[in-house]
């Protein structure tokens, strides 16, 4: 499942995991109740490599970003 982004007005912002069908949904803040709104950000989909192999989910976002992937080699290079 996809984590999204959300920022509650009072608190700040936060991470939900949610199915995708309920991406536009309001989730109501962790800490206050309130229904807070999704940024428009990209989902991070959870069980990627690091996560497989850690065990837990990555602190900042998913390993599969460009400044998480390791560099490939240009054919120039090789």
């Amino acid at each position: 499942m996809p984590t999204y982004d959300y920022e509650c007005a009072d608190c700040g912002p936060f991470t939900e995991v949610r199915p995708m069908a309920e991406y536009d949904r309001p989730q109501p803040c962790p800490d206050c109740d309130q229904p807070a709104p999704r940024l428009l950000t990209a989902p991070a989909l959870s069980g990627g490599a690091q996560e497989a192999t850690s065990g837990t989910a990555p602190a900042a976002h998913a390993g599969g970003c460009a400044c998480c992937a390791p560099r490939r080699l240009s054919a120039e290079a090789v």
